[in-house]
């Protein structure tokens, strides 16, 4: 009873006043305290929409029941070191958390794993960037579709087909369905490939063996820090069948909000009464292929005495327990996952 009457005379009273605590302010928004309003932002709004006693008199009971009724998902900030792991959801710094969570929906939900902490120490604080203009061959793919995503829209149609030596552009962004960029590679012999990419986020790149109905595998998948510039991988496409794919996220995890399409949907315009979405990085990447000879191993554009040199440094069985990097000197040359000598004649063979 007594509550129901302060919070008539309240609601009477806040018309005029500025007694209502900001949002955020201080103290566990799922835990009793004695001040007003608490440290989740968004949390802190609803709870004090519902029941306006808990931002100007104190957070009681009440107030934590109508947080843990409708702040589920909300995680930012919480308690913990944003780069240490513990086993709640969410950190304490509220920038670094937001952008954390916002890329890794586990860290929102599930606990903050190691995962979630090396995420924290790798990408906050780090600045976007923004790639120069190009004149590269564009992807031709508004961003809001999904006409070159590989094996959810068609193997055939869904794969964009590049030109040796000629740099491509296009766009990668979040939501659902995720959207990747699947590049053909298909060949009758093994094709070693200098590729270079840079993009405005953070890539992961991966290399799929076969179709969609199968068999297929992907023998490697590695992830570029943020904004690191131009990376190179120097790796040989099997014959037949396969794809390098592009997207975002990391080596364990993939990202799929964040990342918003800067084209308008007509089909589908956003709500001029929204907020706008939570843009965290650029969406833009720009790829190039090189084709080069089988056996130039090092990638210096001729085959010599340095692809020698590591053909012999690797010779002998590759131990299949070690993951794939294709950022490491590739001496196979016929793929029968040893090296010897019949790597040896196909280097003396293209030695120029």
């Amino acid at each position: 009873m007594m509550r129901t009457l302060s919070v008539a005379l309240f609601t009477a009273y806040a018309c005029t006043s500025t007694l209502l605590a900001q949002c955020p302010s201080t103290g566990d928004c799922r835990e009793v305290h004695a001040s007003a309003g608490c440290e989740m932002p968004e949390c802190c709004t609803l709870v004090c929409d519902a029941d306006l006693l808990c931002c100007a008199i104190t957070w009681d009971q009440i107030c934590v029941d109508f947080a843990l009724e409708l702040c589920g998902g909300i995680s930012c900030p919480s308690q913990g070191e944003c780069s240490v792991i513990h086993e709640n959801s969410g950190c304490a710094d509220f920038v670094c958390c937001e952008l954390i969570t916002t890329l890794d929906g586990w860290c929102t939900y599930a606990g903050w794993d190691e995962i979630c902490a090396r995420e924290a120490q790798e990408l906050c604080g780090e600045a976007p960037c923004e790639l120069a203009a190009s004149s590269a061959v564009d992807e031709a793919e508004p961003c809001y579709e999904r006409f070159n995503d590989g094996c959810s829209v068609g193997f055939e149609s869904g794969r964009i087909a590049f030109t040796s030596g000629i740099a491509m552009k296009g766009r990668i962004t979040g939501g659902g369905p995720r959207d990747l960029d699947w590049f053909a590679l298909d060949h009758a012999a093994r094709t070693r490939y200098r590729f270079t990419i840079e993009a405005e986020f953070p890539v992961e790149t991966q290399y799929f063996l076969g179709d969609c109905e199968g068999p297929n595998e992907t023998p490697w998948l590695v992830a570029e820090p943020l904004c690191s510039g131009t990376r190179t991988l120097n790796f040989i496409a099997n014959a037949g069948v396969s794809s390098l794919i592009l997207g975002t996220g990391n080596i364990e995890r993939p990202y799929r909000d964040g990342l918003e399409c800067d084209d308008i949907d007509p089909e589908n315009p956003p709500d001029p009464k929204a907020p706008p979405p939570l843009q965290l990085y650029g969406v833009h990447w720009v790829v190039r292929f090189d084709a080069m000879q089988l056996a130039d191993i090092d990638g210096d554009g001729s085959v010599s005495a340095g692809d020698l040199a590591l053909l012999l440094a690797n010779w002998g069985p590759i131990d299949l327990s070690v993951a794939i990097d294709p950022r490491a000197a590739d001496a196979d040359l016929d793929g029968d996952h040893l090296i010897g000598a019949s790597d040896l004649s196909l280097l003396l063979a293209q030695w120029s």
